[in-house]
Formats: C-alpha cells, structure tokens, sequence
C-alpha cells in the first residue's frame, strides 16, 4: 500500500485525500488548525452568528476513520521535494495543498494593528465576540466575500460601510446595469457602499479614505483578496511566485504535486475558487497514483466557473464569460423590478455568458444556451 502526505487540509487537500483513499492509499492529511476541515466561505456565517462551527465541517470525523485518513494537527515546518519528506517523514508521494492567506495592505495608521481579516476558523469567533448589534463596522473590500460579510453582518444588527478602491463592485463581472441593481438591493438592506475610495489610513476609530473623509467603525475588516502560500515551498527550494510553480499536469517532481489555489501554472493567473480547488485536488491525487503505478498523467484544463452570491433577499449569479469588453449585453427581463437584472452577454449570435441579480428564477434554461 502506497503512503502519501497531503499538506493543506483546505478544500484541495481533502478532496485530494478521499481521492486518495478510495483507491486504497494510505493518507496523512496534515493541517495546521486544531478543527476538522470546513468550508472556508462559511466561516462568514460563524463570524456573524447565524452558523456554528460544527456545522461548516467538509465531512464528519468518522468518515475520514473509515476512509483511513490520519489528519495530523501540525504546522509542517519541513518538505524535502527531491526526498519526499515531510516533517521528516518519508512519504511514495506529496501533496502541497496549503491554499492562501488574505492580502492585506500596508495600512498606515495608529489603528492600523486593529484591522482583521476572516480567513480561519480563529478570525471566526474573535469577529463573533464583537459582532454586536449597533456595533459599526468598516468592510475593505467589495468583492464576493466582502459583500457577503456586510449583509452577514447586517442580519446580526450591526451598522455597515463598505469600502472598495475600484470604480465597481466584484471587479465589474456584472455590468452597468447588473451593479446598479445589486447596489439598490444593498443599499436597500442599509448597507453604506463608498466605491471608487481609496483608504488613506486607519484610525483609532474608523477609516481615513483619500479625501479626507472619515467612515466611524469600532470593528474593520479587510477583505481585499488573497494570496497563494509560498513559504514553505520557497524554503524547500521550490520555484515560486504567485504560488509554486508547476507542470501542466500539476507535479512539482517526481511523485509530487500541488493543487488548489498554491498551484500555480505556467500561463494564466491565480486563482483562488472553492470548486476549481476540489477539481484540481482530485486531479493532483489521480495524477499521482498515475505517477506511482508509471502510467500516463492528465494535464488541468482550466474551467470557467461561475460567480454567485445568496444571502436572504440579496443574490447575483453569473456563467460563462462575463469580463470581457468585445460582448454585446442584451437584457432579458422587462425591467418593471429595480432590484431584478437579467441579461444574456453574445459575441455575435453565441450566448457566452449570463448575468443575473436578484433572483435565478429562468438562470437554468439559460445556461443551457451558453457556448461553452
């Protein structure tokens, strides 16, 4: 029986894992948290009180005892690629699926230190413990998970900014009209949206934005992207940059692999989505018993996901291509809702992409006309 390490117990690592071991490999599934792995995007929810934490957990612990799965609660301090140890253990093959960590800006400021970021299951239920009704709070950022904290944090009472140094919303995947309309809805959930503001500083109670305006927060959190973890693999000796640096089919070296939002390929950028990291888990893991069995590997073939967001009333929901400029946009809702935008995006009589906010009712029969 083959042994593999899988570093990263994030969304990556675990599907990597099952993959693993419903083919009958031994694994040790290395995490540096004390929690079994959860679904990082709902530790929105344990922060503003309306999950626990028991609840966002992948799979219970008796599944990862029947699969025959070790989960090792320890940060790995140690990778030997050429020798494939980890830890100083000596695996058949490895591997790295540490994801990210949040990016956070070189904010300026004498409450600079104060500024969190919800990433861990520790940011979490130290959010939780503030997130008070009435409490104010500043949002940076006002992408997907940026949004989806202030209408969290909405629900739980609090008062809400946020801030986005952009001109858009979500980087402009939903068009004009798409983001006038999620703007009303978040506004209408009194939502405070200051876009196309740069912060200047943080101060001990709130955020200097460039013109010299000041947003009153007792609690602020950054929510300006991610970036894939390097620092293990650089001390390993490991090509990085925007994450490892690897080969089509996503092995480092020989036996070993990396998945999930660490990997990084030659051409495009990173990354960092919950099913592309389960669908390059998969791959990586099927990639590697490939490797130990000396047959043929698979190379990732970059899939476009779609982009959406739900909570209560509030929703907005995109497939196929919505950022590109050489598209025609042609709405296909009467208009007669402010807070209902549907429209189908064509390069000449194709339909590649959809934007819809508000509801999804008619998303389906739509998405079957995309040209994939």
């Amino acid at each position: 029986m083959s042994n593999v390490a899988i570093i990263g117990a994030g969304h990556a690592g675990v599907e990597a894992a099952f993959t693993l071991a419903k083919a009958g490999v031994k694994v040790t599934l290395y995490s540096n948290e004390a929690s079994l792995p959860y679904f990082r995007p709902r530790l929105i929810a344990v922060a503003f009180g309306q999950s626990e934490p028991a609840a966002i957990a992948m799979k219970p612990s008796a599944a990862y005892e029947e699969a025959g799965i070790t989960i090792a609660h320890e940060a790995v301090t140690t990778f030997d690629a050429a020798a494939r140890t980890v830890n100083g253990c000596a695996y058949d093959g490895v591997i790295m699926a540490q994801g990210s960590t949040p990016f956070r800006p070189p904010f300026k400021g004498e409450g600079a230190e104060k500024v969190a970021t919800l990433w861990t299951m520790a940011d979490a239920l130290a959010i939780r413990e503030r997130a008070q009704p009435g409490t104010t709070l500043a949002i940076i950022g006002g992408g997907v998970l940026g949004l989806e904290a202030a209408l969290r944090a909405v629900m739980a009472g609090m008062q809400v900014t946020v801030i986005e140094v952009a001109p858009v919303l979500l980087g402009g995947c939903l068009g004009t009209g798409g983001e006038a309309t999620l703007r009303a809805a978040l506004e209408a959930k009194g939502i405070t949206l200051k876009v196309g503001c740069a912060v200047a500083e943080i101060a001990t109670d709130g955020v200097v934005l460039a013109d010299g305006t000041k947003v009153a927060a007792e609690v602020i959190l950054c929510s300006a992207g991610a970036r894939p973890n390097t620092q293990l693999a650089a001390t390993a000796g490991l090509s990085v940059g925007m994450g490892v640096t690897v080969q089509p089919d996503l092995s480092i070296a020989s036996k070993v692999y990396a998945a999930g939002d660490q990997a990084r390929l030659p051409v495009g950028r990173p990354v960092c989505a919950v099913m592309r990291a389960m669908r390059m888990g998969a791959l990586a893991a099927r990639n590697l018993l490939a490797d130990l069995q000396g047959e043929p590997c698979q190379p990732w073939v970059e899939p476009v996901l779609p982009l959406f967001m739900k909570v209560e009333s509030v929703e907005f929901h995109t497939a196929g291509i919505c950022w590109e400029a050489d598209v025609v946009e042609e709405r296909v809702d009467d208009g007669t809702n402010p807070l209902i935008w549907k429209s189908v995006l064509k390069r000449g009589d194709a339909i590649i992409g959809l934007r819809w906010v508000g509801t999804r009712a008619g998303f389906a029969d739509w998405e079957k006309q995309l040209v994939r």
